[in-house]
């Protein structure tokens, strides 16, 4: 009866930690090996920048993506295109309005893989005072401490008020945005 009773009392702690080894694992980006990059036609040519600040966080479990999350803050105000006219139009009010709007997010609702290493995260993606809900397919690969994400999406400008007044015209900006990540991360500190 003794061993019946310890086992009951241990039997929390037990539970406690199966649910901790199931729990997946948390990864922050490592900024100097990773990149935020957009495209968009600027009057017929094309325009290439990326975002310098920004914060992320993945949580994924290999064994059961359904329980994985993304969370991604943009600083709007980082956006470089290498040329600082441009980069001052971008923080202004007919584009990110950054006295506004300091930030894009993303927030995963669910996920699903897909394949090896293959994965799609469906979220809210918020620019300005706009959301809407995006489905993002991405690579994920590990190697030790160490992994990798790759994804690519197209967003419409216009959707997200991006480009308003002379700008709304998509024969001076494209109204299709192409988006590209490739993130290195390392394992959140526990």
């Amino acid at each position: 009866m003794r061993h019946v009773r310890r086992l009951l009392l241990l039997l929390p702690a037990a539970l406690a930690l199966g649910s901790a080894e199931a729990a997946p694992a948390c990864w922050a980006p490592v900024p100097e090996q990773s990149a935020i990059t957009f495209s968009v036609d600027q009057a017929g040519a094309p325009l290439q920048g990326s975002f310098k600040s920004y914060s992320a966080e993945v949580c994924l479990d290999p064994k059961d993506a359904s329980q994985g999350s993304i969370r991604v803050d943009v600083q709007t105000a980082s956006a470089d295109t290498e040329v600082p006219e441009l980069d001052d139009a971008l923080k202004d009010s007919d584009f990110f309005d950054v006295a506004h709007w300091p930030k894009a997010s993303f927030v995963s609702e669910s996920m699903k893989q897909t394949g090896a290493g293959q994965y799609s995260v469906t979220g809210k993606l918020t620019i300005r005072d706009v959301t809407r809900e995006v489905t993002v397919p991405f690579a994920w690969v590990v190697d030790g401490k160490s992994a990798k994400l790759t994804a690519h999406i197209s967003i419409q400008r216009l959707d997200y008020k991006v480009g308003t007044g002379q700008w709304a015209d998509p024969k001076w900006v494209g109204n299709q945005v192409d988006l590209g990540f490739s993130v290195a991360f390392k394992p959140v500190a526990e």
